[in-house]
């Protein structure tokens, strides 16, 4: 037993202050090392013991900057791995790198200044380029106590490894007549100057004008179209009317003179046209938006593309030639109003297809005709509404989302994309479009460099082209699954991983990283891809907006991590439910190290009875500690509950109120003075209290706990090698529940008239308690502890129908 100034002694072993920066970093290069990896976080392949749990996580675009976005994933996903662990989980925690696409070749091109003509030079400093940015990534996503396994299941989607997976799924869909190569409306972002998949276009609301133009009719008279796209007119094939529109039937089947241009066009019906818009009588062009090209389907209509890949117009006989699409309607408009074709123009807001995947784009997107490379989605449709059902969603609501775009898709999947830096397509083609698989043997393989396997297209004889364009980036990382679990490579390993058990994504991706993935791999596997798709929602500014640079809300995660601690900024991030947005407010994460000093200081104040000791439990426990090993065993049970149902917020909420209120505010304040008495109860509560609470504190902030655990306990290594607390030896007593909640109130009544009549916490008093019966017996049992704890040298307990106290300070005498 040690007396009170070998205890205080013993106390200045421990810093009075957390200090995260330094044990933070501490930290995450031991968990680096290799002795780490291999005894704590490597997934054991030849473990077919433990149950496995993959994870399958975002592989970030390598732009350089981890946003807030990237640090609240990365916090769950870390967090879901190490609670994994602690309940006996095989963990599978694998971080790739989404490395190919139009951002980096914009930074290549225009920052470096490199030219793409120089194809090898351009895809080399594309590749240095990624590098650089993967390096800084990586490094802050360490420093927020991020850890995957980098030795093994860290992959980035340009190396050949992993391309030579993307091919050989290609090549295997091809086999089962789900890709082909065909000419017709592509999606077509001039400004990026590439194809676009329906998933990556979406509607902006933007500034426009309604046009109202006169078309001559050939059998005399005129009718009046209203447009948004009068620089369209050239490509008009036909002018429609709503059937059930009595100012136009008499219109029907007459031909109709496109001003300017001349030509001759049908005027039909269709039940499509909205009577109320404009005048109620549109153009068909071909094409200016979706509803035209449904329309050139189902009538057979002529094409003519007037618009070029940089969104210049073309064959317009030289009226608008070279102009960009504003500058053309423009003078369009300057045209008919010259000509007296035009009745008027409005100002209008209307919603216009744009290019909404990539935030620095959001340009208009056009329609033009190409011949290119389709995976076959369409007539899958029905396969997915039913097969998406399987998976579990977190939350639950989720699954509508992906349900509805599911239901949404009106286009096969366009693959090409007119770039350098991506995934080579593994084809070649003949003019008839007739695609060439390469070998599987030579994969991985870039067409523009490789001889064909034969000369001539094996189905017409004509010669073949290699496919110079590049796969859509979703190609690439909508293989994630396959390529975890080995399905090419190890059918064994792929048994035991696939389906992966959780999918990590948020909200903005549901219908591009998880639809292909969820598609792919059914169309491949046959099967889902993962068992429950957990979808966090959005980190907003501290404004509750979105973050963005130009509103100056933008905040990063490594502004403040030294000062405040990976732990905390963990800790407030998770502090919402998931699925939803939640602003980041560097307030919460200053109320969140202020919890985890609080768990210092307990921890440090408890040294020196119980560190590196193993306490059995006695035979005896005293009914505090009685009472505090109930309120600990519903605080474990909702804990664990709370992380299996990814609710980490109740963990958080559960952690305060059972921390913070009662072991710091009340428990510890009791037990005080029999820690220093040596008390073997008071002592194994404690220990196995605090032990519990870092155990299951740690998946969420591990480096506190890390450290906290190796100065207390070091029975293993790593906490991680824990297990988490177990419960059952724990009775419940209904009487002792109802001491715990007399015990809060006394405490309370006590210390709040302290404060009223202005005497510190540690001034001697004599106390009058009054209460009922009941409260009086159960204070009784416990009034020892109670004068202790409140440095009460008397306490009278009065009978009464009202709870209340009177307290004069110890030295004077009390009143009646």
């Amino acid at each position: 037993m040690l007396n009170q100034d070998e205890i205080l002694k013993k106390m200045e072993e421990w810093p009075k202050h957390y200090n995260p920066k330094e044990i933070e970093e501490k930290w995450q290069k031991i968990w680096l090392s290799e002795e780490y990896w291999r005894d704590v976080f490597r997934f054991r392949d030849e473990d077919d013991k433990s149950p496995r749990f993959v994870i399958d996580t975002p592989p970030p675009f390598t732009s350089g900057e981890l946003h807030m976005g990237h640090a609240y994933w990365v916090t769950i996903a870390d967090t879901i791995g190490r609670f994994k662990r602690l309940e006996g989980y095989n963990v599978l925690l694998p971080q790739g790198w989404d490395t190919q696409g139009l951002p980096t070749e914009l930074k290549v091109q225009y920052k470096l200044g490199i030219p793409k003509d120089n194809r090898q030079l351009f895809l080399q400093k594309c590749i240095e380029w990624t590098e650089d940015m993967i390096k800084k990534m990586k490094e802050a996503m360490i420093r927020l106590g991020y850890r995957p396994e980098w030795e093994r299941f860290e992959y980035k989607t340009y190396e050949p490894k992993y391309r030579k997976i993307i091919q050989k799924s290609l090549i295997d869909m091809y086999k089962t007549n789900l890709i082909e190569m065909r000419e017709g409306p592509v999606i077509w972002c001039p400004k990026c100057e590439t194809a676009l998949a329906q998933s990556e276009v979406g509607y902006l609301e933007k500034d426009g004008i309604l046009a109202y133009i006169k078309f001559p009719l050939k059998e005399g008279g005129e009718i009046t179209i209203a447009t948004t796209r009068p620089e369209l007119l050239a490509a008009t094939q036909a002018v429609a009317v709503n059937p059930n529109d009595e100012r136009y039937k008499s219109f029907v089947g007459k031909t109709a003179i496109v001003p300017v241009f001349n030509i001759e066009v049908k005027i039909i019906s269709d039940s499509d046209v909205e009577k109320e818009f404009g005048t109620g009588a549109v153009m068909i062009s071909t094409y200016g938006d979706p509803q035209d090209i449904k329309w050139q389907f189902k009538y057979n209509l002529p094409t003519r593309v007037i618009v070029d890949e940089k969104g210049r117009m073309i064959n317009t006989n030289g009226i608008l030639d070279g102009l960009k699409i504003e500058q053309a309607r423009n003078k369009m408009i300057e045209i008919l109003k010259t000509k007296g074709y035009l009745v008027k123009v409005e100002k209008i807001k209307h919603n216009v297809l744009s290019h909404v995947e990539r935030s620095d784009c959001l340009s208009p997107v056009e329609f033009l005709v190409k011949k290119q490379i389709y995976i076959k989605v369409l007539d899958k449709k029905q396969k997915l509404l039913e097969e998406y059902k399987k998976m579990k969603f977190k939350p639950a609501r989720m699954s509508y989302y992906l349900e509805d775009w599911i239901k949404s898709i009106e286009w096969d999947w366009n693959i090409t994309r007119q770039r350098i830096y991506g995934t080579p397509l593994p084809f070649w083609y003949c003019e008839n479009g007739h695609l060439t698989p390469a070998r599987e043997e030579d994969l991985p393989i870039d067409p523009i460099k490789t001889s064909p396997p034969s000369e001539k297209c094996p189905l017409c004889g004509l010669q073949l082209k290699p496919v110079t364009d590049v796969a859509d980036v979703w190609i690439d990382s909508s293989v994630t699954v396959l390529f975890l679990t080995k399905f090419y490579e190890d059918k064994n390993v792929f048994n035991k991983t696939f389906p992966a058990s959780l999918r990590l994504q948020g909200t903005d991706i549901i219908r591009t990283w998880l639809f292909y993935t969820f598609f792919r791999t059914l169309m491949l596997a046959n099967n889902i891809p993962f068992t429950t798709v957990l979808v966090n929602g959005q980190v907003l500014g501290p404004d509750g907006t979105r973050m963005s640079k130009s509103k100056g809300n933008v905040v990063s995660p490594l502004d403040r991590v030294d000062e405040f601690g990976a732990d905390a900024i963990r800790m407030a991030l998770l502090d919402a439910s998931i699925g939803d947005d939640f602003p980041f407010k560097w307030d919460i994460v200053k109320g969140k190290r202020m919890l985890l000093q609080k768990l210092w200081n307990a921890s440090r104040l408890v040294y020196p009875f119980i560190a590196n000791q193993r306490l059995d439990k006695p035979e005896s426990l005293h009914i505090v500690d009685k009472w505090i090993l109930q309120e600990h065993k519903k605080f474990v049970i909702k804990a664990i509950n709370a992380y299996e149902n990814y609710d980490f917020y109740l963990v958080l909420q559960e952690l305060y109120s059972y921390f913070w209120e009662i072991i710091a505010d009340e428990y510890l304040e009791m037990i005080k003075h029999r820690l220093f008495e040596d008390d073997k109860s008071a002592k194994y509560t404690i220990q196995r209290i605090i032990r519990d609470i870092i155990v299951l504190l740690h998946p969420i902030a591990p480096h506190i706990t890390e450290e906290i655990y190796s100065r207390l306990f070091s029975y293993k290594k790593s906490i991680l090698l824990e297990e988490l607390p177990k419960v059952d030896d724990i009775e419940e007593d209904k009487r002792v529940g109802e001491l715990g909640e007399v015990i809060k109130k006394t405490n309370s009544l006590i210390r709040s008239e302290k404060i009223k009549n202005r005497l510190s916490m540690n001034t001697q008093v004599s106390v009058k308690l009054y209460a009922n019966r009941q409260f009086i017996e159960l204070i009784n049992e416990v009034k020892e502890d109670i004068m202790k704890t409140l440095k009460i040298t008397n306490l009278e307990l009065i009978e009464s129908t009202e709870e209340k106290v009177e307290i004069e300070p110890a030295n004077q005498t009390m009143g009646v």
